[in-house]
């Protein structure tokens, strides 16, 4: 047990690359709060105090109850101490789990429902901030029940999400749009992961829009109902070639409104993709689900399997033919997406090394840090830097300090 101030760090509840998660507690406060403690002599010389400082300046902009609210933030010789709400139904990703281990499936659309009227509510209060998050993935949504029954019997429907990990997060340039690679592959749009796959330095150029976070939140959803990642992978590998070719399976008994709403996530081009605040207004949210339609995939479709059918994010065929769409238009449009180039034999090899949920990041010497080395991935420094400046955003209607931690 240790004390900053008033606050009671009482047990720790796990560890990081770069410090420890505290419970912790105040005086006369009913409330518990979880205390991210930072070690400064690790910190300070590394790429993470960057991050920390945009997602104490990002979440300071942001009330929302599906966002996690930061409470203080101290410092003292030796750390870095960030107050924040505490959540005591971990991460999103852990619920599935223990959902299958106990009742032999996982989410309901019911639950499913449940929780993504809480995650596209959070997404759209971000977006219209003209934010954009770049790191969405289950790991990163955290689940709160308000009593501890609730929590032992996984009583999902009393879950509260909230979104956390704001470290990537940042406004759009003036252009609309972002261009370095920043994210988990796993759950990365098809257009970031080209970016980094890519020795084409037009593809590398490419900016990339709040969409992007809109077909993470599609992969989420997928886990959710599924109990898998969409494309579910090895090595990067056999991820890039995955979704690049598009294909992934769902249940043949998903109702009408449930394909509507992952469909309108999973599209391989970003302009065929629904906004958030689309989703918002989608069905599948607003309708009760025992008036939700109940469709006959398998009479569509003769790539059936156990119960699942092929879909493919890149040519939809499949899925587009169960909502009478004028499918040619769509079609040409999904199909005028520009498909990354063939990785040589070194590079395959490079990522087979790697498995798929390798985190992204851009180090201060301003060189995309990827798997796949700058010789493939990487526009030069010079490029980069030159890209970042003109899209550099002006905060003006916001009050940041300079700095958050003052040496």
């Amino acid at each position: 047990m240790m004390k900053i101030e008033n606050y009671i760090l009482e047990e720790c509840l796990g560890k990081g690359s770069f410090g420890e998660v505290y419970l912790t507690t105040l005086p006369n406060d009913p409330n518990k709060y979880a205390t991210k403690l930072y070690d400064r002599a690790v910190i300070e010389n590394s790429e993470a105090k960057k991050y920390l400082e945009n997602e104490i300046k990002i979440l300071r902009l942001l009330d929302h109850p599906n966002i996690i609210k930061i409470k203080d933030v101290k410092k003292s010789k030796k750390h870095f101490f960030v107050v924040m709400e505490c959540c005591n139904g971990g991460e999103i990703s852990k619920a599935v789990q223990k959902y299958k281990d106990k009742y032999g499936k996982p989410f309901s659309e019911e639950i499913v429902q449940h929780l993504m009227r809480q995650i596209i509510g959070a997404f759209k209060y971000i977006h219209e901030k003209n934010i954009i998050h770049r790191d969405v993935k289950p790991d990163n949504i955290l689940l709160h029940y308000d009593n501890e029954e609730d929590k032992k019997n996984l009583n999902i429907m009393k879950a509260k999400v909230k979104i956390i990990d704001f470290g990537f997060s940042c406004f759009l340039g003036p252009d609309g749009l972002r261009y370095t690679i920043l994210g988990s592959p796993l759950c990365m749009d098809p257009l970031i992961l080209r970016k980094l796959t890519s020795p084409d330095n037009k593809v590398r150029q490419l900016g990339y829009n709040q969409s992007a976070d809109i077909w993470s939140i599609g992969t989420v959803c997928y886990e959710m109902l599924i109990g898998r990642p969409a494309f579910d992978a090895e090595n990067m590998l056999d991820l890039v070639n995955k979704v690049e070719d598009g294909s992934y399976k769902i249940p043949t008994t998903m109702s009408y409104e449930m394909v509507s709403f992952l469909n309108g996530m999973l599209q391989y081009s970003a302009k065929q993709r629904l906004t958030a605040s689309q989703l918002y207004r989608h069905d599948f949210l607003n309708k009760d689900v025992k008036q939700f339609k109940t469709i006959n995939l398998e009479a569509i479709s003769d790539k059936v399997s156990s119960g699942m059918i092929d879909v493919n994010a890149v040519h939809n065929t499949t899925i587009w033919s169960i909502f009478n769409k004028n499918s040619e238009t769509l079609l040409n449009t999904i199909l005028g997406a520009a498909f990354v180039k063939p990785i040589d034999e070194n590079e395959k090899q490079k990522l087979k090394k790697l498995e798929p949920n390798t985190l992204l990041r851009l180090p201060t010497n301003g060189i995309p840090e990827n798997p796949v080395g700058n010789k493939v991935t990487g526009m030069t420094k010079e490029e980069l830097e030159k890209i970042e400046e003109e899209t550099e955003v002006k905060e003006s209607n916001y009050v940041f300090s300079a700095k958050i931690f003052d040496s």
